[in-house]
């Protein structure tokens, strides 16, 4: 239970002061335990802030996964960039946070990679059963798929450092593009209110 506390503190607090900064001792302090019980179920600080990374990460892939099979694919990928557009800043800065970090940390690096594979094949999947289902005009859906999740980490990049900011006009873009990636006429995709 004491690691699965630890990894929701590493989440939180990944927030405000990035994966990098984490310390046992700062998730030690929070939790009211001494950094040596951290330490008893994450040898280093690495292994702790690669498990929080990657239950975030993994459960966000998995939602998406789970979005995907249950709903058509003009609905799942509505969902599913609708998802992505509203992701909180919190996950989008530990994301952030992530890929700042991982040139730093080879475990992270690792993690991080696996994560974006699993996230882009959710996609790719998607792009592909629309496609066969022939709802989707898809060449490749690997690429399409990888030029679509590309434009959305940039606008994640943009949300991360600027919570505050309205992007009706960035999101109007992305579903413009993802429209014409996909082959869906323009305005078919979006959901009614952007």
């Amino acid at each position: 239970m004491l690691s699965r506390y630890s990894i929701d503190v590493v989440g939180g607090r990944a927030d405000t002061l990035g994966l990098d900064r984490i310390t046992s001792r700062d998730v030690a302090t929070t939790l009211g335990v001494t950094s040596g019980l951290i330490h008893h179920y994450f040898p280093t600080v690495d292994d702790l802030v690669v498990a929080a990374f990657a239950q975030t990460a993994s459960a966000q892939n998995d939602q998406d996964r789970q979005a995907c099979r249950s709903l058509p694919p003009t609905d799942a990928l509505r969902a599913l960039i609708q998802r992505s557009l509203s992701m909180g800043s919190a996950n989008a800065r530990i994301w952030m946070s992530a890929w700042v970090a991982a040139p730093r940390r080879p475990d992270l690096a690792r993690e991080v990679d696996k994560q974006m594979i699993d996230g882009l094949d959710v996609l790719t999947d998607l792009l592909r059963r629309g496609h066969d289902a022939g709802v989707f005009r898809v060449s490749d859906p690997a690429a399409s798929a990888l030029r679509i999740l590309v434009l959305v980490d940039g606008v994640l990049v943009q949300v991360s450092m600027r919570s505050e900011t309205t992007y009706g006009d960035v999101h109007a873009l992305v579903w413009d593009t993802v429209e014409r990636e996909v082959g869906l006429p323009l305005g078919s995709l979006r959901p009614e209110n952007t």
